[in-house]
């Protein structure tokens, strides 16, 4: 469990302050987000990255039809069901 009242000495140790991971500064992040960049743009025209065309997209409509298959199957079950028992 969290402490809601943390001993502010116990957080600003140096000790503990020092094995803290440090944060990259913002000249690596600009190179590293560089470097990055140049990659893809490389793998982009090598093939190995799709540039956007011809994705399958991931609409409402693909996430719905098995629900909508489910839904129809039952219903056409209930109904079977229930002239069946008629």
């Amino acid at each position: 469990m969290i402490n809601p009242s943390p001993d502010f000495d116990e957080l600003f140790d140096p000790e503990r302050l020092s094995n803290a991971p440090k944060e990259a500064s913002a000249q690596e992040r600009i190179a590293q987000a560089s470097r990055i960049a140049r990659g893809n743009e490389r793998l982009k025209r090598e093939g190995e990255i799709a540039d956007g065309m011809g994705k399958p997209k991931y609409g409402r409509i693909r996430r719905s039809v098995p629900w909508i298959i489910i839904g129809l199957v039952s219903g056409i079950t209930i109904v079977v069901f229930a002239l069946v028992v008629r």
